[in-house]
């Protein structure tokens, strides 16, 4: 199967590492964000000063505690967050050492119970998201179809055929392994060129070229295998399938990822290895102490869809850097300065409903859904095909825009708002 797209928009902020080698980075600290995870509440496993092995576990899902949050890096728990009504925000781990948890792994390799029970004490079940809603399925779950995310067109965004070059043989082992999870297909999304994997009668390959976001598990899922209140799919990063399959093969989990760091604020992108939920700073290479006020703005993600943060997101693979100016401005106001060099409508236009359909591949109609999302209107935003999608599959139509407004979070709004009802 074969897609090419001509809608979308391709946005050019300079160079991307490419083929360059990749670089190892040390960080002195980790952290696990709440807000990685929508619909999770963490009920901790640890306290402050705790030391930890990397892929202890560092917390449980309140409402499934089968499912396990554990640490990217062996260390000790320096500080965990709170906000409203002691809800834990995040936990911070102070790296030191390298003692990692070891995981039997001989019956999931024949044993549908015995994987899923590994897949969720050693973390690896949360790096699946949901349709519809975006949360992390319940342990019992059991979706129509998976999704394998292996193309990228995020700006500046690491070209996943480079990164999986050295590790095709714990991708294809997890792609396979992911078959057992589902009655239906596993679709290995990548852009055009040899297959990752070896197609089979559920383990199929699309390929996908065009403009951003032709490279979204969303455009992928609309066009595949639609999504509905009836029928829910996952979807996964190809570098958690190869972590998948690594786990399967030696029974300790592969905690780091290969990122794309670049952006304005660098002066030549490079391919870092590092820990998930690595500390930015410690990203760029720089020598720094913890008073020092960096000259960038560092954003976990993409311009697109990131946001500025300290720790880099659970699904993030990239971190875009860029200029700091001198006067104080909130982020998305810089991101969306950043982008006003790029043709868009001047602020306050009225724009044809034909400049949102020239940035949106998916057979839905844009313009009543923005209207919806704006005015919060939960049963229209279902009708036009909202559960459809997730917050980054709406940041083109941000970007292009002139109110302003932010259609992922009011997106985010509505999912929550629906998800809550249904399970009440």
């Amino acid at each position: 199967m074969e897609f090419r797209f001509r809608k979308g928009r391709d946005i050019d902020l300079g160079l991307a590492p490419a083929s360059t080698p990749v670089v190892l980075r040390a960080v002195r600290s980790v952290g696990l964000v709440a807000r990685d995870f929508p619909g999770v509440s963490f009920d901790l496993r640890v306290g402050e000063g705790d030391l930890v092995r990397r892929g202890q576990v560092l917390c449980v899902d309140r409402l499934h505690p089968d499912i396990a949050f554990v640490a990217g890096a062996a260390g000790r728990i320096s500080q965990t967050r709170h906000g409203a009504r002691r809800r834990i925000e995040g936990i911070e781990i102070a790296t030191e050492g390298d003692e990692e948890s070891q995981f039997s792994v001989e019956p999931a390799r024949t044993d549908d119970a015995a994987l899923r029970a590994l897949l969720l004490r050693s973390g690896a079940w949360v790096a699946f998201r949901s349709r519809p809603f975006g949360r992390v399925p319940a342990p019992a779950d059991r979706p129509s179809a998976i999704f394998v995310t292996a193309t990228d067109t995020n700006p500046l965004a690491p070209v996943p055929a480079v990164v999986l070059a050295p590790k095709l043989d714990s991708f294809r082992r997890g792609a396979e392994v992911l078959q057992r999870l589902t009655d239906g297909p596993v679709f290995i999304c990548q852009a055009p060129g040899p297959p990752l994997a070896e197609p089979g009668e559920r383990l199929r390959v699309a390929r996908f070229s065009g403009p951003h976001p032709a490279g979204l598990a969303g455009t992928h899922i609309h066009h595949l295998w639609p999504v509905s209140s009836q029928r829910s799919v996952w979807q996964i990063g190809y570098q958690d399938v190869a972590a998948i399959g690594d786990l399967l093969a030696v029974g300790r989990i592969t905690a780091e990822r290969t990122l794309s760091v670049a952006g304005p604020g660098v002066s030549e992108p490079a391919l870092v290895r590092a820990p998930l939920g690595s500390d930015l700073r410690d990203l760029l290479g720089e020598k720094r102490s913890d008073k020092d006020t960096s000259a960038t703005r560092l954003i976990s993600g993409s311009i697109l869809s990131g946001r500025e943060a300290r720790f880099l997101g659970r699904q993030d693979l990239q971190v875009t850097v860029l200029k700091k100016r001198e006067e104080a401005v909130p982020a998305r106001a810089l991101l969306w300065g950043l982008l006003a060099r790029l043709p868009r409508a001047a602020i306050g236009a009225t724009l044809p409903s034909e400049g949102f359909e020239r940035v949106f591949p998916l057979d839905l109609l844009p313009t009543p859904l923005m209207r919806a999302l704006a005015v919060g209107d939960v049963e229209t935003t279902e009708r036009l095909g909202g559960l459809e999608l997730l917050e980054e599959d709406l940041a083109l139509l941000s970007w292009r825009c002139p109110s302003g407004s932010d259609y992922g979070a009011l997106l985010r709004h509505v999912l929550d708002g629906l998800d809550e009802e249904r399970a009440a």
